[in-house]
């Protein structure tokens, strides 16, 4: 699908001339308008009414790029974004991409098809490109942690290198000694960044502790193979610092299995405080991203681009927070919530 500034290229001209030419305002010389005209058909431009709709206030859907439904975080984090949504009177279009780049072309003609308002992103998929074309369009962009790349347009990320230093030196806290760092996917900034804080924690405190990095996917299965197969090599730990809550369930479990006590033997945090974390057995000790925030800061924030268009775009940077539960401590009384 071809875009206002594919146009303009080919027409050897601005996106703005472009955009007065096709809503017959200002003034350009009959032979541009002819060549923009002859180029638009060429390329069979459809132009897009969302600028003309976010005028008149008639667009109310916001599309939500997410990686995958499989990871419990990811339908919280979609909760909180449409609770705050629907509150502003928008709603949301939900793309689930499955971190499959021909699901992100395919939603992004989506987005463009249905008229959306702003488009909030959390892919690793995503491409400096599509936000270009997505703005290009009219449609206001937002990315959210795991589009982690330099681009112009607004933003919310979190500090995952603070938040895994403060997993880890809670478990060092309590004892432990010989800590596995359960990562995801190897290479990805998420993984990268708390591989980071997780060594961090360890050189700060004692240099010659040792480190072990294991690599899983960001599911439960994965989480519970790698620690049996861990385990079943006959390797010593006193502690697991996992890169999120559904690696931890599943390490859990994979721990109890083997007869160790969690958390005598072995303490556990996770990473991203889901719903399920407080209520297994033991509760998860994990580190909040503050997803309702996250959600009402999102929301807000386009709200704010549309009400002003020439605002400069925000770059949000979330401090995530230690929940310390049964997992990593031997609780009295009411836990830490």
């Amino acid at each position: 699908m071809a875009t206002i500034r594919d146009v303009a290229k080919a027409a050897g001209v601005s996106v703005a001339t472009v955009s007065k030419i096709i809503n017959n305002k200002g003034e350009a010389s009959p032979e541009t308008i002819a060549r923009v005209q002859q180029v638009i058909q060429k390329l069979h431009y459809r132009p897009n009414s969302i600028a003309k709709s976010l005028s008149k206030r008639r667009s109310n859907l916001i599309a939500l790029l997410i990686p995958t439904l499989n990871n419990p975080f990811f339908p919280e984090l979609v909760r909180e974004i449409e609770a705050a949504a629907n509150q502003k009177g928008f709603h949301i279009f939900l793309c689930n991409t499955d971190d499959d780049r021909h699901k992100v072309k395919y939603y992004l003609d989506s987005i463009l098809s249905h008229y959306a308002c702003a488009a909030i992103i959390n892919s690793l998929y995503v491409e400096s490109e599509d936000l270009d074309r997505l703005e290009s369009q009219g449609i206001l962009t937002l990315t959210i942690d795991r589009a982690q790349f330099s681009h112009p347009y607004s933003a919310i990320s979190v500090d995952h290198q603070s938040g895994a230093k403060k997993a880890v030196s809670h478990l060092l806290d309590q004892g432990c000694r010989k800590i596995i760092h359960l990562s995801g996917p190897k290479g990805q900034m998420s993984s990268i960044d708390r591989l980071s804080g997780y060594q961090e924690a360890l050189n700060a405190f004692n240099p010659d502790l040792p480190q072990k990095v294991v690599y899983a996917h960001f599911d439960l299965f994965s989480g519970y193979q790698s620690i049996q197969s861990l385990i079943q090599s006959g390797f010593l730990f006193d502690g697991i610092f996992c890169s999120d809550d559904a690696l931890a369930l599943g390490a859990m479990r994979a721990c109890l299995e083997a007869g160790f006590k969690i958390p005598d033997q072995v303490k556990i945090v996770g990473y991203d405080n889901i719903l399920f974390s407080r209520y297994v057995t033991p509760s998860l000790s994990t580190i909040s991203q503050h997803m309702k925030e996250m959600g009402n800061l999102a929301i807000t924030e386009i709200i704010s681009l549309m009400q002003q268009p020439n605002a400069k775009p925000k770059k949000i940077r979330l401090q995530p927070d230690l929940v310390i539960r049964e997992s990593s401590t031997q609780l009295r009384g009411n836990h830490h919530e």
